[in-house]
């Protein structure tokens, strides 16, 4: 990141390549007419927003590319202020997560599911209203015409979308050029980038109008920013308990307790002490693991459970254990892909690094992970849709926690599966380089999930053992009786293999439906 560079009354932070934002205070072209408040008035400027190389304020207005939002900027400056706690802390999304961004998942969800109630549906739409009110810059738009960008936390980082929705009366001829992007800003680092800017635009406007309450209320929110007195706050949207700090103090003297006996070093590495800013906790994995940002159903039980175990998994030096574990090709190699994709290759690659002598026919990710020295333990949590919980980093032993109450059931084929998924957290997703502390179900990141699913699925069913089996087959694949005999020579689930040979082009959407279909008919349970 670069400094702060100011000309005139203007102010970027940051470098445009990573992420940069920028305040100008410009002319009222409304002039003595606007009746807009005084301080409404002097706040009339524009706005820029850089993330990876690409202005996401810059749009076409009547065939000519406009590099900047312009519009009355203090309700921007306020919604920042006043929503910073959110933004840089809270990741779980209102509904369900259901897309690989805040704009998509948003998007996706904004139209309340037909089975609801009226009740529920203006429930459903009012818990969306509120989340898109912390994270949408366009909450803050007043009539002006805002990109569609939200901010939110993303595991270690901001997450910066952008989508795609027209806004109601906008021109033809007016469109913004970012649409669909995504990227990820270490949150310590877009901090530092937003908060001079901010700090300076209020300065300024209040040395434009010295008289307005509303601006020296600002001042003082903007002042507080930095207070030392917001931990607690911050913590509690980290943990997905937005503004209730009494639950998330709850938490925490749960947590304490279940640290009392462990070392100073040990607590660190848990709750992140050491990692929080004036502006900011960057905080740890394991901490958000812990605090329960990852499944709304975390209870206080869970939050000791989780905490006792990761006590008892503390090491002074987990390095022995990461030289153990494969290095892949570099993951930016496989980065255009889709996270399926990118899990269906790695899988792959990882199969053949660690058990590249298959005489059998199947690969036994139990023998796998013991070569690792990756550790097994069982642990019960409240939230059935949780199969299992990864952790891993630099005082951690990598170490799968299978939850005995998951609602996916015990079967041999679950718990291989659910294995093969941990070991791809384990490899694939260490959180800047450092940590793993993913709990695997419906709210974790879904890209990270449905990369973990495929790279259990490829190493597992790898294509060199499906060539072998299938040849030696007396029927075709696409009879369910081939399929039923390999997946059990492969000793995985019939519909993990239906959906694995669909994903490799064995058969098409229609043949995949019709297996699928006969598989539920034919199974005892359903599945």
């Amino acid at each position: 990141m670069t400094g702060v560079t100011v000309t005139n009354w203007q102010l970027r932070a940051g470098s445009p390549t990573e992420f940069a934002f920028g305040v100008s205070f410009l002319p009222n072209p409304h002039g003595d007419e606007d009746r807009a408040t005084p301080e409404m008035a002097a706040s009339w400027g524009s706005f820029t927003l850089w993330a990876g190389g690409e202005n996401l304020c810059a749009h076409v207005e009547q065939g000519e590319v406009v590099e900047a939002a312009h519009w009355y900027l203090l309700p921007l400056l306020e919604w920042l202020t006043l929503r910073w706690d959110a933004v840089l802390h809270e990741e779980r999304l209102p509904l369900r997560n259901s897309g690989d961004s805040a704009a998509e998942a948003m998007a996706v969800s904004r139209t309340p599911p037909p089975s609801l109630s009226e009740t529920d549906e203006f429930a459903w739409l009012d818990r969306w209203t509120e989340w898109w009110g912390r994270h949408s810059v366009r909450a803050a738009r007043e009539g002006g015409l805002f990109p569609d960008i939200y901010l939110r936390r993303y595991r270690s980082s901001l997450e910066v979308s952008t989508g795609a929705e027209r806004l109601v009366g906008v021109p033809e001829n007016f469109a913004f050029l970012t649409p669909h992007r995504r990227y990820e800003i270490e949150v310590r680092e877009a901090a530092d980038v937003l908060h001079p800017v901010l700090t300076a635009a209020v300065a300024e406007l209040a040395r434009r109008v010295p008289d307005s309450p509303r601006v020296a209320a600002l001042a003082r929110a903007v002042a507080a920013l930095s207070a030392s007195d917001r931990t607690s706050q911050r913590m509690a949207w980290l943990a997905g308990l937005g503004q209730d700090t009494g639950r998330y103090r709850s938490l925490a003297a749960a947590v304490d307790d279940a640290l009392a006996g462990a070392a100073q070093g040990a607590r660190q590495d848990i709750v992140g002490d050491d990692r929080t800013t004036g502006l900011v906790v960057a905080g740890s994995a394991y901490a958000r693991l812990v605090y329960g940002a990852q499944s709304p159903s975390t209870t206080r039980e869970d939050a000791v459970a989780l905490t006792s175990a990761l006590v008892r998994n503390h090491v002074e030096d987990a390095s022995p254990w990461l030289e153990r574990l494969p290095s892949v090709q570099d993951l930016e190699e496989v980065g255009e892909l889709r996270a399926g994709e990118q899990g269906g290759v790695l899988g792959e690659e990882v199969c053949e690094l660690l058990a590249p002598d298959l005489e059998g026919t199947w690969v036994d990710v139990h023998a796998v992970l013991r070569r690792l020295g990756v550790a097994r333990e069982e642990i019960s949590l409240s939230d059935p849709d949780v199969r299992a919980v990864s952790v891993f980093g630099p005082t951690q032993r990598p170490t799968v926690y299978t939850n005995v109450s998951t609602r996916w059931g015990r079967s041999p084929e679950v718990e291989r599966f659910t294995l093969a998924h941990e070991l791809a957290h384990l490899i694939l997703d260490r959180d800047r380089g450092c940590e793993v502390a993913v709990a695997s179900g419906p709210w974790a990141p879904r890209a990270v999930e449905q990369r973990a699913n495929a790279f259990a699925a490829a190493f597992l069913m790898p294509t060199r053992l499906l060539r072998r089996h299938l040849a030696a087959a007396s029927a075709p694949a696409r009879e369910l009786d081939t399929v039923a005999h390999v997946a059990s020579l492969l000793r995985v689930s019939v519909s993990s293999l239906i959906d694995r040979l669909f994903n490799l082009g064995e058969f098409d959407h229609e043949e995949w439906g019709r297996l699928r279909h006969r598989w539920r008919a034919a199974s005892p349970d359903g599945g």
